[in-house]
């Protein structure tokens, strides 16, 4: 992927990579992330160093990553989406190589239904074909309205997690 890539049919907008200087307005995307999270489920809540310590993810673990990079949306000048690419992988057991996974995928609701979501997923395959990855994933809370619109990007489910409480 280049470092910039223009929306099909999306005027204004394109998709980068994050820099450093971008955390603030990520930063800003999160906080609208993490509180849809804590909606979904309680655990979710940031803790009182979360954002002390996000931003120290961001700054150490994301930015010029070797495995990874946080893809934005812009438009107008304004962060209004982004998603986080990594290369996953290996199984020690199973012929389950390196792949490609998407975190976050967050667009600011006031920009949702004018492609942006699917203009960063295809910036996401762009990264993960550039790096010749046969497969990516992105885990979706169950129930979560979202679930058809990956399901209608092409996407299919492949595992669902269970879980009980102790």
């Amino acid at each position: 992927m280049t470092s910039e890539l223009e929306f099909d049919g999306i005027d204004g907008c394109i998709v980068r990579k994050a820099t450093a200087e971008d955390a603030p307005a990520i930063r800003e995307l999160w906080d609208g992330y993490a509180a849809v999270l804590a909606d979904y489920d309680e655990r979710f809540e940031v803790d009182a160093e979360g954002r002390e310590r996000w931003q120290g993810y961001f700054t150490n673990s994301l930015v010029e990553s070797s495995r990874g990079d946080v893809l934005l949306a812009e438009r107008d000048g304004r962060v209004v989406g982004a998603l986080e690419v990594r290369v996953i992988g290996g199984h020690p057991v199973f012929k389950f190589g390196q792949h490609g996974y998407v975190y976050g995928h967050y667009v600011h609701p006031d920009h949702r239904g004018e492609g942006i979501g699917t203009a960063l997923l295809e910036a996401a395959e762009a990264w993960f074909r550039e790096r010749e990855l046969p497969f990516w994933r992105y885990d979706v809370l169950h129930g979560e309205p979202e679930e058809a619109f990956y399901e209608g990007y092409g996407m299919r489910p492949m595992e669902t997690v269970y879980e009980k409480e102790l």
